[in-house]
């Protein structure tokens, strides 16, 4: 009866030992790892934020049209593609007035951080703003086509 109160255990033992050597092996070699498609890529988004009111006067200088139309040359400057949006943005001033404003959110997937800067500046000059804001996310992207 001694002997197999010894021989569970061993095997439990030996079988954990085989488990955690082929795991081992597999992370390794990554064998075991997941892989994305060719077609997906780990990537990195900027997403800049640019406000249309003066920074001086805290209003339109420019027409909705006008000032999507200096995002976008500026865009098309610097980036092979991109995406533009339309939004509504609010803040408050320093003397407590809530202002709305015209936003538009451009987003740069595979951009660098140096390029969008050098569009942000363009863009702040362009639409005298005081800061535009910058978002950076690490994204996964995928082209799809089809079935």
């Amino acid at each position: 009866m001694s002997n197999k109160k010894t021989l569970v255990p061993t095997i439990l033992s030996i079988l954990s030992l085989c488990f955690s050597a082929v795991c081992l092996v597999l992370l390794l070699t990554g064998t075991g790892a997941r892989k994305l498609p060719a077609e997906q890529n780990n990537d990195v988004q900027y997403v800049m934020y640019v406000g249309t009111n003066d920074k001086d006067t805290y209003q339109p200088e420019h027409s909705q049209e006008e000032a999507r139309d200096i995002v976008d040359r500026v865009c098309l400057k610097y980036f092979e593609g991109y995406t533009l949006q339309d939004a509504t943005g609010a803040w408050t001033d320093e003397t407590g007035e809530i202002t709305h404003e015209y936003t538009l959110v451009c987003y740069f997937d595979g951009a660098d951080k140096e390029t969008v800067y050098r569009a942000a500046d363009e863009v702040i000059e362009a639409l005298n703003q005081n800061t535009v804001l910058i978002e950076k996310d690490e994204i996964t992207t995928e082209y799809y086509g089809g079935r």
